[in-house]
């Protein structure tokens, strides 16, 4: 009786003890930095291109954002009834600029990149067809990557011609193990 009511807590307890070896990350958990370098192929001064980094453990997801929120009018009405009623303007925001989110796994010696990268800017009149746009026009580029990389050097891992712009952007991926 005794021996079945010790098997019978061990039972009970031993899913609530701590498990060795299957903390996060396992054989391959390090710090890597993830750099992207955004060329626009389109303008001599920008074919440097722009460079995001970001520090990423392996297994884990790295969120880069940059940019600003843009006001834009979803809708109106009148409060109330009669004469001098003043009409109420909904607005919602929308966020401009770098968007990356980015997962990292080391895979046979390379490093798999997984991401998202969104990028959005506010079309200038002179590109659009509406003469008075009563809201901003959004240009939007959102390129998803799912690559394997060598480590330490830069892969050049989309190449994408915007309709919107008329520009053309190469993305390069360089990953890099910090420890």
């Amino acid at each position: 009786m005794r021996t079945s009511a010790v098997l019978f807590l061990s039972i009970l307890l031993i899913p609530t003890l701590p498990v060795i070896g299957q903390e996060k990350g396992g054989a391959d958990s390090g710090v890597y930095k993830v750099e992207f370098n955004i060329h626009d192929g389109s303008d001599a001064a920008a074919k440097t291109g722009r460079r995001y980094t970001i520090m990423i453990e392996a297994n884990d997801k790295g969120i880069f954002r940059v940019g600003q929120k843009v006001p834009y009018a979803t809708g109106s009405f009148q409060a109330g009834a009669g004469t001098g009623v003043t009409p109420l303007t909904q607005f919602n925001y929308a966020e401009i600029g770098v968007n990356i989110d980015c997962r990292i796994n080391e895979f046979n010696g390379k490093v798999r990149v997984k991401a998202t990268l969104d990028l959005s800017t506010i079309v200038q009149p002179d590109k659009i067809t509406v003469p008075f746009p009563t809201n901003p026009v959004i240009g939007q580029l959102r390129i998803e990557v799912n690559a394997l990389v060598n480590p330490g050097k830069p892969t050049l891992v989309a190449s994408v011609d915007d309709p919107v712009t008329l520009r053309k952007f190469d993305v390069e991926a360089t990953v890099t193990k910090v420890n």
